[in-house]
């Protein structure tokens, strides 16, 4: 009977570790497929924050602002426009930056690829790097306009007392 009662509880663990085993491989292919609006590498993640916190919190740093700097709702109006055409315009050449950098990783990788191809996909990735740059600068520059030159001065002192915060992505002016 003893015996029995073993031969049973040994294909019992047996069963179950094979479910187990079934689930657990079915719960891992159903992780590594992409979920709907996930369209690869280049695709934006899932955000953390909803559209109100990024609201809120938007409304909090420019009200910060206004007052460190003594701006007037004017301004705050002007800087808050500029800034959103800045990171609507941005948007999509930093989707295309994405994918002109996968491109040109992949021909790096591969041994065969055309010397044209790769040359292309890189003037391509150089292009896009100096449009985003030209955007940065033009944006600094229409932000500067909106600004007296105290204002000006507090800003850039701002700036550089936050600069610690970053180390490691260059100075900041």
């Amino acid at each position: 009977m003893q015996r029995n009662t073993g031969l049973m509880m040994g294909c019992w663990m047996v069963g179950v570790s094979m479910l187990l085993t079934i689930a657990l491989a079915w719960i891992g292919m159903a992780a590594a497929q992409p979920g709907p609006g996930r369209g690869g590498p280049c695709a934006r993640p899932e955000r953390l924050l909803t559209p109100e916190d990024r609201q809120f919190i938007g409304d909090r740093v420019m009200r910060r602002m206004q007052e460190k700097l003594g701006l007037t709702q004017e301004q705050v109006n002007e800087i808050r426009g500029v800034l959103e055409s800045q990171r609507d315009a941005a948007r999509g050449d930093r989707q295309k930056l994405c994918e002109a950098r996968l491109e040109m990783g992949q021909l790096l990788g591969r041994q065969d690829a055309d010397p044209a191809a790769l040359k292309d996909a890189t003037e391509r990735v150089k292009a896009l790097q100096g449009a985003l740059l030209d955007r940065r600068v033009d944006t600094y520059l229409v932000l500067r306009s909106k600004l007296t030159p105290e204002q000006w001065e507090q800003w850039r002192a701002l700036r550089h007392k936050m600069g610690h915060r970053f180390r490691g992505r260059g100075p900041v002016s």
